[in-house]
């Protein structure tokens, strides 16, 4: 667990989709004994009932996270939206989790399309999570990519279906100053979102801003949800070296 102390810095940006009643996006973040916890929700739909499941999944998650870890996160989110009348609650959604781990990397667990990127010290992104789509269990049947991107819609696993699918989890690599953590709304390529990424690299609020501006003017119609961590050993670092330039 990493022991920094300061108050976690991370940016955030959420935009509904332009023809959505409401956002169903959420985020949340929380800090327990020094470890930092993140978190992004995609609500699937747009009713109330989504949005007030996804706003209490993320914070459930990023609580429990920070203690026991991002999948024991996840799986006690599911807790929010079960029924024992329906195996497949109404109100289900996407999610990716993060947290921060000594040493300087994150663990990061998710269920659906949820996404999260590493990102070095030079700016370079790499996506740690795998969409757990149709469209991309069709890649990864060899599926040509104009038959398998129609299908990236439909997830096959979500925070309502972790009884029955299951949560991944995954290490970043060793070390990963930074995380971005997004909805699926977020349609930017790899190299799109380095870019920008390189151009805020201690201002992460403009990044995330920036990333859902982006995002809206390629084209997503979605809701949008990006957050951006920087990994409190970094700020530690970071903190320890403007301290000795003084």
């Amino acid at each position: 667990m990493t022991t920094a102390t300061n108050a976690p810095v991370f940016g955030c940006a959420s935009e509904q989709g332009p023809k959505r009643p409401r956002n169903a996006d959420a985020h949340a973040h929380h800090v327990h004994h020094g470890r930092l916890a993140v978190v992004v929700v995609d609500g699937t739909g747009s009713a109330p009932d989504v949005a007030a499941f996804a706003a209490q999944a993320a914070d459930t998650t990023a609580r429990v996270a920070a203690r026991r870890g991002p999948v024991l996160g996840v799986i006690h989110a599911a807790e929010t939206c079960m029924d024992t009348d329906n195996p497949i609650p109404q109100s289900d959604g996407t999610i990716v989790a993060a947290t921060a781990e000594e040493g300087g990397y994150w663990l990061v667990g998710w269920a659906g399309d949820c996404v999260a990127y590493a990102v070095d010290h030079d700016g370079a992104v790499t996506r740690i999570t795998t969409p757990e789509t149709e469209g991309q269990r069709l890649r990864d049947a060899g599926e040509p990519e104009n038959v398998a991107r129609k299908h990236d819609h439909q997830t096959l696993n979500s925070v309502g279906r972790i009884h029955i699918c299951g949560v991944r989890g995954k290490a970043s690599p060793a070390d990963t100053p930074r995380i971005l953590l997004a909805s699926d709304g977020l349609t930017l390529k790899t190299d799109e979102i380095a870019a920008i990424l390189r151009d805020h690299p201690n201002d992460q609020q403009t990044a995330a801003a920036l990333l859902v501006k982006a995002a809206r003017k390629a084209g997503s119609r979605d809701d949008i949800t990006v957050l951006v961590a920087v990994h409190p050993d970094t700020q530690q670092q970071e903190e320890q070296v403007e301290g000795g330039d003084r």
